[in-house]
């Protein structure tokens, strides 16, 4: 049996007075403190010293004044940010040699005001006990896979009794950790995998789960993704629980030390010792450090724990685990550090450009043959609206085109508009007989002053569905024959899906040149997740320079980094990789890894990165964008979103789109091919209905042909 202590002793004050520290007038003497104050003092004391009037970056520092009149730091009292009504430190033995020699202790720093300075005593006030049984103690691994197990004798639960609580307590969390019983190879009974997010993962023991412990062998502990240190068992009416939050700061994104704040607040008529832990791990679940602190938190008063690392992180992402007496704070989250650093280096092969060449090539003979039908229902007088079909290159680098749909927004004023293109995420909201689930369609007065288009890429969105389940347009269904797109002859660099898909973006591009109230010279483009990929790809391949881009919470990207980090794709990837290696895979797959694409892409571009996002992470988001070759980019940040993007994204990246009007220059030795050797001005006519791009002196049909 052992008991957790939490104590404060009886309060000694020291000094009281208004030491005022201004913001911003430099670190001076703002409060002397005789060292025969410190008399009584013993080691384990906490010295407290009580503030107010926080301003916006309030620091405390102590130091101590010996003999010689020097300042010297006080050992083992850093230098502290406050956030709250006190700061305390721990009296260790090198303090308390200096408190009982120097002449003064010297508290400086800047934006409080200091009003009392308290010596906690090493007796409890109020100490309260939690009740705890060991168990077992050990090591034991449970890696990535349900491949390990821990056998503990039944007999060690003896004593265990209804309504304690089983306590396995773990560290070295992967990305998806859970835990499972079983009494000897059967399933505890009561219980379910449980997926562990802190220090520990409780189980409440029913006579049902104690009756199958005590007829047992053994209690056999397996799962994924943790390492047992612990088994308690508890009695649960001795937990003092604090209740707990962590607020966002800096947006969680930190240059070298990261700084998180734990808010705990004691709800009990004793005083609570809070021992905070943030554990730090990088977002592939690899151990980095752990920081602590202990701040004692009287009866119904409250804390912020505020802990930072002593060295610098290196720029990447991270996760952090935040507790305080084991108690999660709240679930795990990802923070970055200087996340523009974090170097994402090309892979693309020698014949990248080449292949995209090609590529262009093969839908530049191809007739677009485009048809317009109009959506009545979604036409106004400011713009018709309009399904449109075309075709694309096939799936291959020889066969039948491909007809693509997308729906386009025309402006009535017979004026040249700007013009903007939405790119679809993947369309994984289908199922079978749509659940009423259609694609969006848009409205002729929703972007008036935009020539609008919005694409559907082979097999999906419109292209998936029935006529029930589209916006009315008298055409019949439509049926993806692809099936899952991102394993669509994985494998087969010239006829996987992504490479028709990336030439449907190219052609929607093109099919806009077409229209006469395109102004191509302000062209832009926008996409989420899926879109976002496409969003790079048409600005990395097209013919004409987006003017600017704007990809959010953006897919396909860094892909040996990215299988490492989640689940799907990559488990599609594997299943479907046949008798390629590893390295023969990603070598496929950087052919359409948006890191490669945006070495090509020289337009301002504005993206959206959700941090907590577990489909496309902060990770493979910050590739593309630290490998763009515009230096004009800005990146927004969402701490605590998913794989989404605030409600405020559309007026963000308009407002961007608004301030940028000139389309970029593009360098012409990009690549062995010149293929983004695109011009800085394009001027078009229409001549006997058809159009004509004029580029860098030479003139070009709306497929991309040169016309003599």
């Amino acid at each position: 049996m052992f008991a957790l202590l939490a104590v404060v002793g009886n309060a000694e004050t020291v000094w009281s007075g208004n030491g005022v520290n201004p913001e911003g007038e430099g670190w001076g003497v703002r409060a002397q403190i005789s060292g025969s104050a410190f008399a009584n003092a013993q080691v384990g004391q906490v010295m407290r010293f009580k503030v107010k009037d926080l301003s916006s970056n309030p620091v405390i520092m102590l130091y101590y004044v010996a003999l010689s009149d020097s300042w010297d730091p006080l050992p083992d009292a850093n230098s502290e940010h406050l956030s709250g009504t006190y700061q305390d430190f721990t009296i260790t033995a090198a303090i308390l040699n200096i408190l009982q020699t120097t002449s003064y202790l010297i508290v400086s720093g800047q934006g409080y005001t200091l009003t009392e300075i308290e010596l906690l005593g090493t007796e409890p006030s109020n100490p309260h006990t939690i009740t705890a049984d060991t168990v077992w103690t050990g090591n034991a691994v449970c890696p990535s896979s349900w491949s390990v197990c821990t056998q503990i004798p039944a007999s060690n639960f003896a004593n265990a009794q209804v309504g304690q609580l089983m306590r396995f307590k773990v560290k070295d969390l992967g990305s998806h950790p859970v835990i499972a019983l079983y009494c000897d190879w059967d399933a505890m009974p009561g219980t379910s995998t449980g997926n562990i997010t802190g220090n520990y993962h409780d189980f409440t023991i029913t006579s049902e789960m104690l009756t199958a412990l005590q007829s047992a062998t053994y209690l056999t502990i397996s799962g994924t993704s943790f390492t047992l240190t612990e088994i308690l068992l508890i009695d649960p009416s001795s937990l003092r629980p604090l209740t707990l939050s962590v607020p966002v700061t800096n947006n969680w994104v930190f240059n070298g030390k990261p700084s998180i704040t734990i808010h705990a607040v004691n709800p009990y008529s004793e005083t609570i010792e809070a021992n905070a832990e943030v554990r730090i791990a990088t977002d592939k679940a690899a151990p980095v450090t752990t920081i602590t602190k202990t701040v004692n938190i009287a009866a119904g008063a409250s804390a912020d724990i505020t802990l930072t690392t002593e060295n610098n992180l290196d720029p990447g992402f991270y996760r952090a685990t935040c507790s305080v007496n084991d108690d999660p704070a709240r679930d795990a989250f990802i923070f970055g550090i200087n996340p523009t650093e974090i170097v994402s280096a090309p892979d693309m092969q020698p014949d990248f450009h080449t292949y995209w060449a090609e590529a262009k090539q093969q839908l530049a003979a191809i007739n677009m043959n485009a048809t317009l039908t109009e959506i009545t229902s979604h036409s106004s007088s400011q713009r018709k609206v309009y399904l449109v079909e075309m075709n694309s290159i096939p799936d291959g680098k020889s066969g039948t085109p491909v007809v693509i749909r997308g729906y386009y927004c025309e402006p009535q004023d017979g004026k040249q508009h700007p013009v903007l293109l939405h790119f679809a995420g993947y369309d994984s909201n289908y199922r079978p007989a749509g659940q009423d689930y259609k694609p969006w369609c848009p409205y002729g007065n929703d972007n008036p002053d935009y020539a609008e288009f919005l694409l559907s890429t082979r097999g999906q969105n419109i292209n998936n569905r029935k006529a029930d389940e589209r916006v009315t347009d008298g055409k019949g269904d439509f049926v993806n024959i692809y099936g899952d797109w991102f394993a669509y002859q994985f494998g087969n660099k010239d006829s996987y899906y992504y490479r028709g898909a990336f030439m449907d973006c190219v052609q929607a591009v093109r099919f806009m040149a077409t229209r006469p109230t395109s102004d191509m010279s302000r062209l832009y483009g926008e996409g989420m997740s899926q879109g976002g990929a496409f969003t790079y790809a048409a600005a990395a391949l097209s013919d004409i320079p987006f003017t600017a881009i704007a990809p959010a919470v953006t897919f396909l990207g860094d892909y040996p980094d990215y299988f490492e980090l989640v689940t799907w794709p990559g488990n599609v990837a594997r299943e479907n990789k046949g008798s390629m290696t590893s390295e023969q895979m990603y070598t496929f797959l950087s052919y359409f890894d948006t890191k490669n694409l945006a070495t090509r892409i020289y337009s301002p571009t504005i993206t959206n990165i959700s941090l907590q996002d577990g489909t496309c992470p902060p990770h493979t988001n910050i590739a593309p964008y630290n490998n763009l070759q515009t230096t004009d980019k800005q990146v927004t940040y969402n701490p605590e979103l998913n794989h989404e993007c605030p409600s405020s994204w559309s007026s963000t990246y308009k407002a961007f789109f608004n301030a940028h009007t000139v389309p970029p220059t593009i360098p012409h030795d990009l690549g062995t091919d010149n293929i983004n050797s695109r011009p800085s001005n394009v001027s078009k006519y229409i001549k006997d209905g058809h159009l004509y791009i004029i580029c860098d002196g030479k003139t070009y049909n709306a497929q991309g042909l040169e016309v003599k």
